[in-house]
């Protein structure tokens, strides 16, 4: 619960004065907040079922049934007994891992992928965006995508990443990698991306999110929430998983590409 609390606090500075108020009241009265109807929490609150219902879109959900949803589920968990043995634990995980990688493979939409593809082909130069625990996969991507004779970087340093952005032009590609979708440095990113014209791809681990909205292609990889007290243990992995289907698909383009010139 601490976490998801976290997660919505990061958007406050981002509000205006009656959304801070409504997120505000969400954060301090959770409990009484999944019991209310918008209509309910408006007259407690004196502000419109419009403010609530644009707050909770503001820090990333459809409207205000989505968020009591998601709120609903971290209030359940955190009532949840902390212990469990450490074998049934392990295999707990282990089942999330396998959960993870299947939900990840039925989505995946083949099309988008090759048009991704198609876009590393296209473009003169690549650069992936990704902080925080998404940045080792940016690098690894970028190292293969290197190594295929690609100029492409993954920059670590979050003021680097914004001169990067503001240098990138329509002949270029950004490929934002983010678990949430909400990173507000990513949102940033891919707001001036998108002022310069840069295609871009995002590759996200949560449905329904802002930087799909920013973004030109779309990816979405299956990753369960899983936090031990403030440390964050989500798995990365589907992520990775879709940038490698991008980059296979991205050589057999190019192969196919060297084998039409050759004949």
């Amino acid at each position: 619960m601490q976490a998801f609390q976290k997660r919505l606090l990061q958007y406050r500075e981002k509000l205006s004065p009656l959304e801070v108020q409504v997120l505000d009241y969400i954060l301090r009265h959770p409990e009484e907040v999944i019991r209310l109807s918008v209509e309910e929490m408006a007259k407690k609150i004196f502000v419109s079922t419009a403010t609530i219902s644009r707050t909770c879109r503001r820090i990333g959900f459809r409207g205000f049934q989505d968020f009591k949803y998601e709120l609903s589920k971290n209030i359940a968990q955190a009532a949840q007994p902390p212990a469990s043995p450490p074998s049934y634990l392990l295999s707990q995980h282990m089942e999330r891992v396998k959960r993870e990688m299947e939900k990840t493979l039925q989505s995946i939409d083949e099309e988008k992928i090759k048009r991704a593809a198609e876009y590393i082909e296209q473009s003169t130069h690549i650069e992936l965006f990704g902080v925080g625990n998404s940045l080792p996969i940016c690098v690894d991507a970028a190292r293969k995508l290197m190594f295929s004779g690609k100029i492409c970087h993954a920059r670590e340093d979050w003021d680097e990443l914004r001169s990067a952005a503001n240098s990138l032009t329509e002949k270029d590609l950004a490929i934002l990698v983010s678990y949430s979708g909400e990173t507000l440095y990513m949102l940033e990113y891919a707001q001036i991306l998108k002022s310069r014209k840069v295609k871009t791809v995002a590759i996200t681990g949560t449905p329904h999110n802002r930087l799909q909205q920013e973004a030109d292609l779309a990816l979405h990889a299956h990753i369960v929430h899983c936090y031990f007290d403030d440390l964050d243990m989500c798995s990365r992995f589907p992520l990775s998983i879709i940038l490698d289907f991008i980059i296979i698909t991205y050589l057999n383009l190019k192969n196919n590409a060297g084998k039409e010139r050759d004949r």
